[in-house]
């Protein structure tokens, strides 16, 4: 008689989820989206760049490209330097939680759309056992798979990148990406986004197999 049993298998076809997944819970994984050359700085000093270099839109979503680069100031002392880049790195994967203020190396992310309403990548989760789950009432934008930290190894510069992703599609209008991390001296900074340029690739997008 075995004494340890696997946990039951969930009421859900994971096969069914992959093809039938909601716009609102990522970018579609069957679709080649129509990618834009955004290309707009949306912070830069002395010692840090955040860059939005593109976007890949989709009929119903859109993925973005950040990247990020950080320099030793030459100034700046070796320890001083290393923990900056620890923390910078670091502090990407800090998470908030439900009535905690936000921690200044939490890096921020956010757009406002045309119309007022906004999406941040601090608000959470909203977790459900339902399948799909719920449309949720507003904008969704989610801070996804990303790296860096490195750039082979230097003494002088470090480099990182991430993908985050926007539910749903903004309207074809200007709209506004916003940035903002206190530890590193980021003000609240908004930058216009050509909306029009990303519905423009969305209608290129083309499923994989036809």
């Amino acid at each position: 008689m075995d004494f340890f049993t696997p946990p039951p298998r969930r009421g859900r076809d994971v096969a069914a989820e992959e093809r039938d997944q909601p716009p609102w819970t990522g970018p579609p994984k069957d679709l080649l989206g129509g990618t834009v050359a955004v290309e707009k700085t949306l912070f830069q000093n002395d010692a840090l760049a955040i860059v939005l270099a593109s976007a890949v839109a989709f009929p119903e979503n859109v993925k973005f490209h950040v990247r990020l680069a950080a320099r030793r100031l030459l100034d700046e002392d070796e320890d001083t330097w290393w923990e900056r880049r620890g923390l910078m790195f670091e502090g990407r994967r800090h998470r908030t939680r439900p009535s905690r203020l936000l921690k200044d190396e939490v890096l921020r992310f956010g757009v406002r759309l045309p119309d007022g309403t906004k999406a941040t990548t601090v608000e959470g989760r909203t977790h459900s056992d339902e399948w799909p789950p719920p449309r949720p009432e507003g904008p969704v934008l989610r801070l996804g798979s990303g790296g860096g930290g490195g750039d082979g190894g230097s003494d002088r510069m470090a480099t990182g990148h991430w993908n985050l992703w926007l539910w749903p599609l903004p309207p074809p209008e200007p709209f506004e990406f916003v940035v903002q991390w206190p530890a590193f001296d980021v003000p609240l900074t908004f930058t216009k986004i050509d909306g029009e340029a990303l519905a423009t690739a969305a209608e290129r997008a083309r499923p994989y197999w036809s």
